[in-house]
């Protein structure tokens, strides 16, 4: 099973998932766009193509996303550039945000709420990146989306 990690900024819109959620429950799926970061040039992961091409209803991948306080995890059925409008929440072109790549989701779960050192001991310290090293909160430079890999393997789904 094939795993990813987003950062999410908060900041781009204060109740994020509360909206991802909502489309969810109204369509039973929800596209999750993955903004193109203003910051960084740096190529995505090589492997993010093989893992976008092979996810699947039956070859889902789980999908990791924090802004460090909360964790979820959704599970995404297809990996696509372009989206129905209707799949998305309204402030993705309200807010004229450019994607690179939207993950369609079909479930999502939430692992923590508003407790940082939870999320930091107990699930961020499962993630291997793909440096082989357990991920670092601190000091890092990684790209995202990122592929990791759990230390104890296990679907939520």
């Amino acid at each position: 099973m094939n795993h990813l990690l987003i950062l999410y900024n908060p900041y781009y819109q204060q109740d994020v998932i509360q909206q991802h959620l909502s489309v969810l429950q109204e369509k039973s799926q929800v596209g999750f766009g993955k903004i193109r970061s203003k910051l960084n040039d740096q190529e995505k992961h090589d492997s993010l193509e093989e893992i976008y091409k092979a996810t699947n209803e039956k070859n889902f991948l789980q999908l990791f996303l924090t802004d460090y306080a909360n964790l979820f995890v959704a599970k995404v059925i297809k990996v696509s550039k372009e989206i129905d409008e209707g799949l998305i929440p309204s402030y993705y072109k309200e807010k004229k945000l450019e994607v690179e790549d939207f993950f369609i989701i079909s479930d999502l779960r939430e692992l923590v709420r508003e407790d940082f050192s939870l999320l930091r001991d107990q699930f961020l310290a499962n993630f291997i990146a793909p440096n082989n090293h357990t991920y670092a909160i601190y000091g890092n430079n990684y790209v995202y989306p990122l592929p990791v890999r759990l230390k104890e393997e296990r679907s939520y789904f």
